[in-house]
């Protein structure tokens, strides 16, 4: 297990640069990460309450590309947005999009594209007015919310929140989805007021694979994974090399997932790699996040598999911040301590 705090960045993030823009100042944190806590006596509301907090604070339009929706809470505050003015439109994959929330919602005035393409829409963001964007691994359900292991991360830049605003307009207006997407036009890599660098990719447009695959290559000291479904060799060999290497390297599976057709789980662990399976047994271990040199982070809904890299609609963020890295890392070490 890792005690100490290296203080390492990877200098080769990926091959494209950041850039230094001017930000307008924010009362809140520019960029912060909120995890729920399934194992709490009670149902910890924390990802639901950041993400009820922003659309009570939305004054023109809240935008949201979701996987699935049936959490009422949501569905009533969308509805009470509505009612005072605000612009909601949502994107939803085609599957999860015939339920009674989304009817209640469309009933209310809610424009509602369904996704069409043989991949899964399976992207988690929504944006906000023009300054803020939420992007993560939860679904807007209950169970998301209070039985699954996830993540929900707060921005606060006008700049990134246009990028997500563009990805979400592909797909609401101009029905693109899959592989017809554009690629993310840049700047792609921004510099926040406080100091984060961060960089917004969407699959399967951007090579998100690669990126990956690089940063996993510059990792000197550690990376650390979380898995809700891993199937990719390419990512699966890049840190069977950089473990051979010396690199210290874990890995933890959803257990359900973890014997799924084409999982590199037990490849990794013929491989030495010390690979654990979640501890919940209610739930999931829905998270997808890397960890490298506890200094850079990658999260988003984008999952370590083909169908995430080649079909699916995913994002993804690479960030480079030392607090939000340590917050991955406490989260990391605490679901370890459950796992087998």
């Amino acid at each position: 297990m890792k005690k100490n705090k290296i203080f390492f960045f990877v200098a080769a993030l990926i091959c494209f640069a950041f850039f230094a823009i001017p930000i307008k100042v924010f009362s809140e944190e520019s960029i912060e990460v909120v995890f729920n806590d399934p194992f709490s006596k009670n149902q910890d509301p924390a990802i639901q309450d950041l993400i009820l907090t922003t659309f009570e604070d939305a004054e023109e339009r809240i935008y949201i590309a979701i996987y699935n929706f049936t959490d009422t809470t949501c569905r009533d505050a969308l509805i009470d947005a509505v009612k005072r003015g605000v612009e909601v439109r949502l994107v939803i994959y085609s599957e999860n999009a015939d339920n009674r929330i989304i009817e209640d919602l469309k009933k209310n005035g809610i424009k509602i594209v369904k996704s069409q393409s043989e991949g899964l829409m399976h992207a988690k963001f929504i944006v906000v007015d023009y300054e803020t964007t939420i992007s993560g691994s939860a679904n807007l359900t209950s169970g998301s919310f209070f039985y699954d292991n996830n993540f929900m991360i707060l921005i606060h830049d006008s700049k990134v929140n246009k990028i997500f605003q563009e990805e979400f307009n592909e797909m609401f207006i101009e029905k693109k989805f899959g592989p017809t997407g554009h690629p993310t036009v840049p700047p792609t890599s921004i510099t926040l007021k406080d100091g984060t660098k961060i960089t917004v990719k969407f699959s399967p447009e951007d090579g998100v694979e690669k990126i990956l695959l690089s940063l996993i290559q510059a990792s000197q000291k550690s990376i650390d994974v979380l898995a809700y479904s891993f199937t990719s060799d390419n990512l699966g060999n890049a840190l069977i090399d950089r473990y051979d290497d010396g690199v210290d390297v874990e890995v933890i599976f959803e257990e359900e997932s973890s014997d799924q057709y084409g999982s590199e789980a037990a490849y990794l662990i013929r491989n030495g790699i010390p690979t654990y399976m979640d501890g919940l047994t209610d739930g999931l271990m829905h998270e997808k996040a890397m960890i490298f040199d506890e200094s850079v982070v990658a999260a988003g809904s984008y999952n370590f598999t083909r169908a995430a890299e080649t079909v699916n609609d995913e994002q993804i963020l690479i960030i480079d911040n030392r607090k939000i890295a340590d917050q991955f890392e406490e989260e990391f070490e605490k679901i370890l301590e459950r796992a087998n």
